[in-house]
């Protein structure tokens, strides 16, 4: 079985069932990198969140005026979360036998604030909130500090890795 790379973009969700993709989220700073991952189907997803909510001026506020749109279902944790969730039903997962890891939401270039404080920290904060609302418990978990992150799923076996030049890999 060959394996096949499917790269999550900034503001993308991506979901598969097929045992051979491994999807990645590269340079995860104060983004969120979550995965959602369904044991018994064997499938799941990832969303790379760029900010926390898409209502309100916290978002305005940092995104200058732009507006969430059907396009970019990931850029904001409040809209990625749900919409994440009902692409895997869609393809047979069931919501309460989903479970989570949560990697990224750093605070990577020191002295920079935005008007919303420290985005990495908000990231996962809403994230975590909208999984314990969804109740999907969260089994992986790998946030803070001040360096950026990779994180890769793969599929067929739910295993995730996190990486990064300062700490190298490790499973999540």
């Amino acid at each position: 079985m060959d394996q096949r790379l499917i790269v999550v973009r900034l503001s993308e969700v991506k979901w598969s069932c097929r045992e051979e993709d491994i999807l990645v989220a590269y340079s995860l700073g104060s983004c969120v990198g979550l995965v959602l991952w369904d044991p018994v189907r064997r499938a799941g997803g990832m969303a790379h969140i760029f900010l926390p909510t898409a209502s309100g001026s916290s978002a305005s506020s940092i995104s200058k005026g732009s507006r969430p749109d059907d396009r970019t279902p990931g850029k904001y944790a409040d809209l990625a979360v749900p919409y994440l969730i009902s692409r895997l039903e869609e393809i047979g997962c069931r919501k309460e036998r989903l479970v989570a890891k949560v990697a990224g939401g750093a605070h990577v270039i020191a002295g920079l604030s935005s008007p919303i404080g420290d985005v990495g920290a908000l990231n996962v904060r809403l994230v975590e909130e909208m999984l314990r609302k969804a109740g999907i418990p969260i089994i992986g978990r790998d946030v803070g500090g001040t360096y950026g992150r990779t994180m890769r799923f793969y599929v067929n076996s739910g295993r995730v890795t996190i990486s990064s030049v300062s700490h190298g890999e490790k499973d999540l």
